[in-house]
């Protein structure tokens, strides 16, 4: 390859006489022998034996070296060491030293480390090359007789070294360069004739190999080390020749007188004579500076009398004879960039800048450049080869918006092609790629392009399905769905291209269970209508059969497939049921619903009727009855109504549906069998049938019987309804009034002889409270109520007539004021009396507000809501283990004189002017608390008491218990009743009060009270502690003489003695006072509306 053939640029600067004359200053009168650059010096040798060395400002130091003459010098790139030749005696007598320029002596001159002379076979021969190995091992140099001395050994130490004497021709030595690698060494030699290369494997073995027979003059040598490899390299006056380690390399056409070859960063420096017409000895020299790697030459000029480049500073400097220093400058990358588009040398600047190491953004720039003019130029393949290499760091929409036009669909395809080799499709990109595909017909590049394993995660798959599909390639987008699992594309093919169901359902079977419910949801509808039998048997498959991992799919997620497939959907319902009978209740109506439709077409169907019937009685049916009763009224089917009605116990509704058939006889059969569960329907059977003009008066005969004998209205209301209904008779009518009137008397009647036992009963029993105040009590008990064991002394006796020992008192008792074998009954008696005075006042207050309302029924409604008229414990039943009374209420009937709306509040309105004049008197059960407490304050003068806490607690219970009695004999009749007699039999319930203590005060207004003398024993035991302390001090103490005169007695110690010592009272000496004492009572007495 000539040289001369290459682009020429200017991508350096010269930089003329840079030393400022410095160097001729130097070497006015003496001659520059050898020159080497390295560690930031110039170095020069001369003619007087001084080493010079010149920092970047020129500034000179210099030391002698040798006493005659410094012929070479070779600074180490790597180290600090300087290799110099030259003679310290006149004559051929040439001396090798190693000098380490960081280390000075006394007089501030580098030390010498080594030194050896070189003389072969101990010949006074000219040394006239001369290298050093970088590691300091190896040291050679070349004679004028074409021999060699190689010195082996530590060069940096003051050992001594190994010599070995090379032959390597007769002809001068030109050049010496030694390279070692990893564990061989190197030296390549360069005489006038040959090129030989000696490979030193060993400490004393070299393997000798001529590499051409052709070589150079002295100085015309460098050593290359490129990317490309290492070469050695010698210039002659047709070329300059490379060598490797293999051999002769490539070989570069420059013709001329070469004068010096250098090497630096990839660019080869020839110093060469201009050749002029007839002057063959004339001093014009040119510099030439090659760029091997990219082919080209960067810097040409005439430099004159130039004989030596040498690189450092990061320059080029020139040494020409007339002691002058030129220095070469490499532009910026960018400069030498722009000076290549300047002139469209693209493909120039791309090799420059990867040669450079330009970063890979200005990289795509240069090419997005070239391409650029590429496509202006018509060369649309040679700019889709730049655009290809701007894949990932120009957007692809650039590129692609060139080439859309059909002439340049293959270049676009390429481009398409690359973006998914690497990656960077997008679904967009996929289309268009298929779309050229199929635009250019290329089956084989398309099947190649889809099936290609490496594309697999390179482009979108369902974007090449729908384009293939799109354009006719079934067979390619069925092959592609199913390569690549995309099942729901695949049988879209199956299904809408190519019409193939059995394949389609084939396919679906194959799928794991999840996936297959997923396209049977998508796909089923298709698949029913086509094959039926055949997709019915696929679901309940994935229905029924459970899979690997023990899923069962959920039948109620197919039931919409089965739109207009009714068949086909009782079907499926039926087997599923019949595998999973506790399945969703939805399936169990969806079946149901299906029934019935078939049912409403065939109703003469016993089979099928059996069948709802069944299903009916399924508990997921029952569980939502509402709904499958809207199923059979939607379509009328009537055992399932009726059926649905009975479960459900909607007796009523039933009731209904039987009336609206004029069916009486049922609605009383109906009655009949559930009106011991609910006696309203035999109410609701009433209403019915006087609305009815079909109804039989058997049925009505029948219905009022039972109506009275359950006593579920009052008469009023039956004659009010019976007036409405056109078949009933007056005849019907008047038997009904007439036995109703006659048990209403015979309660009447029955209810005064209960008033007047009462009233006995109640004067019988204040009799005998008042012989146990006042008159003493015999205690004849002679066994322990605990251990019925003999009583011993100590013991303890109650009014009850129990009696125990003291120990087992002691163990039973829990409060040793009360009997413990009365205690719970008097508890619950308590609780009893209590609830009812509590309930007592809401009556109170309920009657206040009904009174005064416009609608009493929303007042009403508010208190059944609160809960006033739920049913308490009546005294009747807390003392029914005592005494027999009567608790049946069960003949208290509904009378016509309190039946009729509002007839509650007319009473309570008659009652309060009945009430008026009532003074010395106390209704029982009618009257406001209040008013009867004031009467008794005003008209009970208790004597003052001074007693325990437990005979207060005698006292009060015997009170509650008349409170009791009294409220309950007003409460066992009707309280209407009792409203009627109000005016007539006031005079009958007057009583005296009985003079009590104040605390315990009670009204004795009761009519009657039952005979509960036994309950009042035990009521009075647990409030006797006064009297069981006595007799556990002595039994012989009788009660007159402990409770006989009590009110007139001082307060007894029941503990006797009162061993209190007064002196620890803190408060012995404070005087209690009423801190209200001194004040005026300002109270008007006439303002008391209660006062005497």
């Amino acid at each position: 390859m000539a040289f001369f053939q290459w682009r020429r640029f200017n991508f350096f600067e010269l930089l003329k006489e840079t030393d400022n004359g410095t160097l001729d200053r130097s070497f006015k009168d003496v001659t520059i022998n050898c020159s080497s650059s390295g560690r930031g010096y110039l170095i020069l040798g001369d003619n007087l034996g001084l080493v010079h060395l010149f920092d970047r400002q020129y500034q000179r130091e210099s030391f002698k070296a040798y006493n005659v003459n410094t012929s070479h010098v070779l600074q180490l790139k790597q180290s600090s060491f300087l290799g110099t030749v030259g003679e310290d005696d006149p004559g051929i007598n040439p001396v090798i030293k190693i000098w380490n320029l960081e280390k000075k002596d006394i007089h501030g001159c580098p030390v010498c480390v080594h030194l050896v002379r070189a003389l072969p076979g101990n010949r006074p021969v000219p040394v006239t090359a001369f290298t050093i190995d970088e590691q300091m091992h190896l040291m050679a140099a070349g004679f004028a007789d074409g021999s060699i001395v190689l010195y082996r050994g530590d060069l940096s130490r003051e050992r001594h070294s190994k010599q070995k004497f090379l032959q390597a021709g007769t002809s001068l030595i030109s050049g010496l360069c030694l390279r070692t690698t990893q564990k061989m060494s190197h030296l390549y030699v360069a005489t006038l004739s040959t090129v030989v290369m000696y490979t030193i494997v060993s400490k004393d073995k070299e393997q000798f190999s001529q590499l051409d027979t052709v070589g150079c003059s002295p100085g015309c040598f460098a050593f290359a080390d490129s990317k490309q490899g290492q070469h050695f390299m010698i210039a002659r006056n047709d070329a300059v020749y490379c060598y490797t380690v293999e051999g002769r390399g490539p070989c570069y056409a420059f013709e001329g007188e070469k004068l010096d070859l250098h090497w630096f960063r990839g660019y080869l420096i020839i110093v060469s004579k201009i050749a002029g017409k007839g002057d063959a000895d004339s001093d014009k020299t040119t510099v030439t500076i090659f760029d091997v790697n990219n082919k080209f030459i960067a810097f040409t000029a005439p430099i004159a009398k130039a004989y030596r480049v040498i690189s450092e500073w990061g320059s080029l400097l020139v040494l020409t004879k007339d002691k002058n220093i030129h220095q070469l400058m490499e532009k910026d990358l960018h400069t030498k960039l722009d000076i290549l588009f300047k002139k469209n040398l693209y493909d120039v600047a791309i090799r420059v800048a990867k040669s450079q190491q330009y970063d890979i953004e200005g990289l795509m720039e240069i090419f997005k450049l070239y391409g650029d003019h590429l496509y202006a130029k018509g060369n649309h393949s040679g700019a889709m080869e730049q655009y290809l290499k701007t894949i990932g760091r120009l957007e692809p929409s650039y590129v692609i918006k060139k080439f859309l036009d059909a002439q340049r669909i293959h270049q676009l395809t390429a481009y398409l092609q690359e973006l998914h080799k690497q990656g960077l499709a997008s679904e967009d990109h996929t289309t268009l790629l298929l779309n050229c595909y199929t635009k250019l017909r290329d089956t084989d590049r398309l099947n190649q392009f889809l099936n290609t394993k490496d594309q697999r995660s390179e482009f979108d798959v369902e974007t090449a399905i729908r384009v293939c599909r799109q354009a006719g390639y079934f067979e390619q987008a069925l092959r592609l769905a199913e390569d690549r699992g995309k099942h729901e594309w695949h049988l879209k093919i199956l299904l809408e291209d190519l019409s193939d169901y059995r394949q389609a359902l084939e396919y679906i079977q194959k799928l794991p269970p999840d996936l297959a419910k997923v396209n049977l949801q998508e796909y089923g509808n298709v698949l029913l209508e086509e094959l039926p039998d055949e997709t019915t048997k696929l679901l309940l498959d994935l229905c029924c059969s459970k899979s690997h991992n023990n899923e069962v799919c959920d039948p109620e997620e197919f039931l919409l497939l089965f739109i207009n497939r009714n068949e086909k959907l009782v079907e499926f319902l039926e087997n599923v049921l019949q595998v999973h009978p506790n399945s969703n209740s939805s399936l169990h109506f969806a079946l149901l619903e299906q029934y019935l439709l078939m049912w409403t077409k065939n109703t003469a169907n016993p089979e099928l009727e059996k069948k709802i019937t069944l299903l009916l009685q399924n508990s997921s049916v029952l569980g939502a009855a509402d709904r499958a009763l809207f199923l059979c009224q939607t379509h009328k089917f009537r055992p399932g109504i009726l059926f649905i009605f009975e479960k459900t116990k909607l007796y009523g509704e039933l009731l209904h549906f039987y009336a609206n058939e004029n069916n009486f006889e049922s609605v009383i059969s109906t009655c009949r069998r559930f009106g011991q569960q609910e006696p309203s329907l035999w109410v609701r059977s009433l209403t019915l049938s006087t609305s009815n003009d079909k109804v039989t008066t058997e049925c009505l005969a029948e219905i009022l019987a039972s109506i009275e004998k359950l006593k579920l209205l009052p008469a009023l209301r039956v004659i009010e309804m019976l007036g409405r209904s056109p078949n009933a008779t007056l005849g019907l009518a008047r038997d009904y009034l007439i036995r109703t009137l006659q048990s209403d008397q015979s309660n009447i009647s029955e209810d005064e002889r209960l008033i007047q036992q009462y009233r006995q009963e109640t004067e019988a029993v204040r009799e005998k409270i008042k012989d146990i105040k006042t008159s003493a009590l015999v205690f004849q008990g002679s066994k322990c109520n605990v251990c019925n064991q003999p009583l011993e002394l100590p013991s303890v006796h109650f009014l009850c007539l129990h009696s125990f020992h003291q120990h087992c008192f002691d163990s039973y008792a829990d409060n040793e004021n009360e009997c413990p074998a009365c205690h719970t009954e008097n508890k619950r008696i308590l609780d009893i009396v209590r609830a009812q005075e509590q309930s007592k006042d809401l009556h109170e207050a309920f009657h206040g507000q009904l009174e005064k309302a416009d609608d009493p029924f929303t007042v009403l409604a508010d208190y059944f809501g609160r809960g006033v008229f739920n049913s308490l414990p009546s005294w009747e039943t807390a003392i029914s283990g005592h005494q027999g009374v009567r608790t049946d209420l069960s003949s208290v009937s509904w009378g016509p004189q309190n039946a009729g709306p509002g007839f509650e509040a007319k009473l309570r309105k008659s009652e309060g002017k009945s009430c008026a004049n009532l003074t010395a008197f106390v209704l029982p059960g009618f009257t406001n608390e209040g008013r009867v407490r004031l009467q008794e304050n005003a008209s009970v003068r208790p004597t003052r008491i001074d007693v325990t806490e437990g005979r207060l607690r005698n006292a009060e219970v015997i009170g509650a218990v008349e409170r009791a009695a009294s409220n309950n004999a007003a409460t066992t009749t009707s309280e209407a009743r009792h409203r009627l007699q109000e005016g007539t039999n006031a005079k009958n319930f007057l009583t005296t009060p009985v003079e009590i203590p104040r605390q315990t005060v009670v009204t004795q207004s009761a009519a009657s009270v039952p005979n509960y003398v036994g309950a009042v024993k035990a009521v009075v035991a647990s409030g006797s502690s006064d009297f069981s302390t006595s007799l556990r001090k002595s039994s012989n103490l009788s009660l007159r003489k402990a409770y006989g005169n009590q009110a007139n007695a001082e307060p007894e110690n029941p503990f006797k003695e009162n061993t209190y010592d007064e002196s620890k009272n803190p408060f012995a000496d404070e005087q209690s006072s009423n801190p209200f004492g001194d004040d005026e009572d300002d109270y008007n007495d006439s303002l008391n509306p209660f006062a005497e």
